[in-house]
């Protein structure tokens, strides 16, 4: 498989910029975003079987608390088009959202995109992310084999897997995309350990976060039947979590 130049900056480890970069904004920004945690008990943590962080996005609020407040390490899964080049995610930052932003002149709108594109390549990076790509099932086997050596190096991985279609909802919770339960079969593949998922609803009227229950992957009855009955927890646990009615 080749991998043009855009693939190789997103592949690359955090040097000094990106470190220097990260840890600004995030010195910044932390003392305006501190949050309650709710059921931090149930946070169980096990280097040899890390865990796998289900959150809510309420747009882009999830991320940015999670990314300043989160209580334990975490290493993000982030769409690759806020990996690459700062001009590559300038445009699809522009084209995504600050186009979208009509009540903003259009000069202020680029300016917006060009800073938020510079910072989100190094701030990205200096998180030491793992991209996904959407739109190449070739290369999301990179997602999966990056995030299997993410978790036998011990690291706990922050996934939001609400459906990127349309816009996410702020105080609930959004249909999920599947996919990202095919980490848990290659897990098992690798490893033959049961991957731990736990959902966690960050809610920005009260600034907390809530952990679930834990959820543990069965390979033993099948993938199609788990990743039914884990995606139907998951979202049923964060939506009592967001005080929501469940589905049946």
């Amino acid at each position: 498989m080749t991998i043009d130049s855009a693939d190789i900056l997103i592949q690359k480890k955090p040097g000094k910029k990106e470190k220097l970069v990260t840890k600004v904004v995030v010195g910044i920004l932390r003392p305006f975003n501190r949050h309650k945690m709710v059921h931090l008990d149930h946070i169980r943590q096990d280097r040899d079987n890390p865990l796998v962080f289900l959150g809510n996005h309420a747009e882009i609020y999830g991320p940015i608390a999670s990314a300043l407040c989160f209580p334990v390490p975490v290493r993000f899964w982030v769409i690759s088009h806020m990996m690459g080049r700062p001009r590559d995610v300038r445009v699809y930052l522009y084209e995504n959202t600050f186009s979208k932003k009509t009540f903003l002149p259009v000069f202020i709108r680029k300016m917006l995109a060009v800073l938020m594109g510079w910072l989100s390549a190094n701030v990205m990076c200096g998180l030491n992310s793992i991209p996904v790509y959407r739109d190449s099932p070739m290369k999301l086997r990179m997602t999966l084999r990056k995030s299997v050596e993410a978790l036998e190096n011990g690291d706990n991985l922050m996934i939001f897997p609400e459906h990127p279609d349309g816009k996410y909802v702020k105080g609930s919770v959004s249909e999920f995309s599947p996919g990202f339960l095919m980490l848990a079969e290659a897990w098992w593949k690798k490893t033959g350990k049961k991957l731990r998922i736990l959902p966690v609803f960050a809610n920005r009227t009260e600034r907390t976060f809530t952990f679930g229950e834990e959820i543990c992957y069965e390979p033993a009855n099948g993938f199609a039947a788990e990743q039914e009955r884990i995606l139907k927890d998951a979202r049923n646990q964060m939506l009592r979590m967001a005080g929501e009615d469940t589905e049946e």
